[in-house]
């Protein structure tokens, strides 16, 4: 059960995409950003978790997030290789 509303990014070099989900399930939004767009989205977005897979612009999104006290948290992929 959700306690937060959640922002999951899909990252990448210019347009991000944010979809953000209410404590309740419910889509609130879903919509390409560029990355200003994104930070002002960010900064007027109500306490939420963000969510974001893990890749070398993560960290910079997640401590933006942080910085505006929105819980940052990053989905780092574990590859298993087996022999």
């Amino acid at each position: 059960m959700l306690t937060s509303n959640v922002i999951a990014i899909d990252l990448a070099k210019n347009v991000l995409q944010a979809c953000h989900i209410s404590i309740h399930g419910e889509l609130l939004s879903n919509k390409p950003l560029s990355r200003q767009k994104m930070k002002e989205f960010l900064a007027k977005a109500k306490p939420s978790i963000v969510a974001m897979e893990g890749c070398c612009g993560c960290h910079y999104w997640g401590q933006l997030a942080e910085s505006l006290g929105l819980m940052g948290y990053k989905s780092f992929s574990l590859v298993y290789k087996g022999g």
